[in-house]
């Protein structure tokens, strides 16, 4: 596939040098849970290489931070691989859904691996952190897990989503606003409810997570399209519209550019609404800080999708996995 020439005016912020530190706890981490119990699980998971991924969003993290959310990032690419490779079946996946879920309601014990590693994962994220972020992360892993459900039906029915609904859906599929959060514990921030909710920081983030999103469906496009997973932007643009693949994406590609459009207008929007909601010090100033901080990430996506075999390498390479996990 020849990709289109991607408008990205961002700038890299660099390379985070804890990395291999970082990378080496969280396949220890990985290990101990075991997630990781096949030669093919641990390929796919060498190909994905999620401390690469959080190298490149929080250059600057410390390496206790980074190797947190490493785990984290791996963990979760582990549950993205039990439902998007082969077509799941609805009941298994309601069954993993709410085991993860239960986790939060302080399940004894959470069952199995995937729910286990979750448990330790989320008490450590929650270290220190507000009520506020504590509640939209949460809100936000449910949301994305529930996409899951979603696709299982429509995958099995052959009932795929307009390009509108699937928009909508793939800010939550893609699980990045959990990241946008979890990246403010490596950053030093906990932004307070109310900057959160001003129109121009919701703006923000679901113009940046979107743009994630849809980036990763065109560099996924050919892996999608060989395991028939049709929630992808560019197949849907074929299957709705019959558009050739280079008009599909052209037409994600100009979407990717309108996304980073509204970005820069909320960031441009954001010291006015700040002055309007009276936040001021401190929180002002996390709150200006963490715009930058989305658009080196959406840089950073980039870059990483190169960077990772998962993303580079032929389908019948980067599709190989291991058996469903528990």
């Amino acid at each position: 596939m020849n990709e289109p020439e991607f408008f990205m005016p961002f700038a890299s912020a660099g390379h985070n040098p804890a990395e291999a530190e970082a990378e080496k706890t969280m396949w220890q981490w990985l290990e101990h849970y075991d997630l990781v119990p096949t030669e093919p699980t641990r390929r796919r998971m060498e190909r994905t290489r999620p401390a690469r991924m959080y190298a490149l969003w929080c250059p600057k993290a410390g390496t206790e931070d980074l190797a947190l959310l490493s785990q984290y990032t791996a963990w979760a690419f582990i549950v993205d691989d039990q439902f998007d490779i082969e077509i799941p079946d609805p009941g298994r996946t309601l069954h993993t859904i709410t085991a993860l879920n239960a986790v939060y309601d302080g399940a004894e014990p959470p069952s199995g691996v995937l729910a286990v590693a979750f448990a330790d994962l989320w008490r450590r994220l929650c270290a220190g952190r507000s009520t506020a972020w504590r509640e939209a992360v949460r809100a936000e892993i449910r949301a994305w897990l529930w996409t899951y459900y979603t696709e299982s039906i429509g995958r099995r029915t052959g009932h795929l989503p307009d390009m509108d609904t699937y928009r909508a859906h793939r800010r939550d599929s893609v699980a990045l606003f959990v990241f946008l959060d979890i990246s403010e514990i490596a950053e030093g921030v906990d932004l307070c409810a109310a900057a959160r909710q001003l129109p121009a920081v919701r703006l923000l983030r679901e113009a940046a997570v979107e743009h994630m999103g849809l980036l990763n469906d065109v560099l996924s496009v050919d892996s999608d399209e060989a395991s028939s997973y049709l929630y992808n932007s560019v197949l849907l643009a074929e299957h709705h519209y019959g558009h050739t693949r280079s008009q599909a994406l052209t037409l994600v590609n100009s979407m990717l550019t309108q996304l980073i459009d509204r970005m820069s207008t909320a960031i441009d929007r954001l010291p006015a609404e700040l002055d309007a909601a009276g936040i001021t010090g401190r929180d002002r100033a996390d709150t200006l800080a963490t715009a930058q901080n989305y658009t080196v990430y959406v840089r950073a996506n980039l870059d990483y999708h190169y960077q990772a075999a998962r993303y580079t390498s032929a389908p019948a390479e980067a599709l190989e996995h291991g058996s469903p996990l528990g």
